[in-house]
């Protein structure tokens, strides 16, 4: 089968001037920020979110970002800059945090940001949001927690007692550079050499030889089904692309709309480096806009 891929070339003169130039940090004048609000709580922490919007009072659509990290480091200061820039394109954007594997294993990580989806719909009406288009978009683990976001996942292993009227499903994902498939060939070998020292087996408690049913729950090509909502695949050309194609096959399969975008000459993490900054803002708010708006 012959996957849709489109490729963003870019020109190497200018490159390096690009990359000197600082991402934003502090919003414009445009764009309202209201920082580290709680949208939760358990037993080891508050979950706080930032959420940006443009000023207007237009009800918007919206989208909860997910940081990377590995699903042990990381936090949503760092994803701050495609926040704002996301704001400033017309979204309502809750930026969240989420328990990391040395403060809770798998799925609390899940869990906290499908309550952040819960949150922000309870509270459409407070941050100018359209309950009914709320979108999803990670990077790395955040992508792969996205990726979990976007399935049907069981109410009893997944949601928490918060809000437990409120959906908890998002309308349209973008999964950047985040894995789908945690039992395929390549995945696996490299979990048995690095062993206990694997990020995965720091956040889901086990090795893949212990527990290989654990991986395929922690799989987001388990979960998804008709019902998944449109899903974009995001990644640079050096940073194995072949990582969607399972993902990108299985929704198509499924009737699911679906596409993967390649960055050119773009590593993992590109989205946090010019000029792949703006490739990726611009990816992400055309779908949203094909899919959201």
């Amino acid at each position: 089968m012959k996957l849709p891929v489109l490729v963003f070339a870019l020109a190497f003169t200018g490159l390096v001037h690009a990359q000197r130039e600082p991402l934003p940090s502090d919003p414009p004048e445009s764009v309202k920020a209201e920082l580290d609000l709680t949208y939760g709580t358990t037993a080891e922490q508050e979950l706080k979110v930032d959420v940006y919007r443009p000023k207007s009072e237009a009800r918007l659509p919206a989208c909860v970002l997910v940081h990377g990290g590995g699903w042990v480091g990381g936090d949503k200061e760092r994803f701050r800059p495609l926040a704002i820039a996301l704001a400033e394109r017309g979204y309502v954007v809750a930026n969240v945090e989420y328990r990391l594997a040395g403060v809770a294993k798998y799925p609390a990580g899940v869990q906290d940001c499908l309550l952040a989806v819960r949150w922000l719909r309870a509270n459409a009406e407070r941050f100018g949001a359209d309950p009914d288009r709320i979108g999803a978009w990670g990077g790395s683990a955040g992508g792969h927690i996205v990726g979990m976001m976007a399935g049907s996942l069981p109410p009893d292993r997944f949601l928490t007692a918060e809000l437990k009227d409120v959906s908890s499903a998002v309308q349209a994902s973008c999964i950047m550079a985040g894995p789908t498939d945690l039992t395929n060939e390549a995945f696996v070998t490299n979990l048995r050499k690095a062993g206990e020292k694997s990020n995965s087996f720091q956040w889901l408690g086990k090795l893949y030889d212990e527990a290989p049913d654990l991986y395929c729950e922690a799989s987001p090509l388990s979960h998804f089904t008709k019902d998944t909502g449109p899903v974009l695949f995001l990644t640079g050309d050096l940073d194995n692309p072949e990582r969607d194609t399972a993902g990108l096959e299985k929704l198509k399969s499924l009737g699911v709309a679906t596409e993967q975008v390649v960055l050119k000459d773009a590593k993992h993490g590109c989205w946090m480096q010019r000029p792949w900054f703006e490739q990726c803002v611009d990816a992400v708010d055309a779908w949203f806009r094909a899919h959201l708006k």
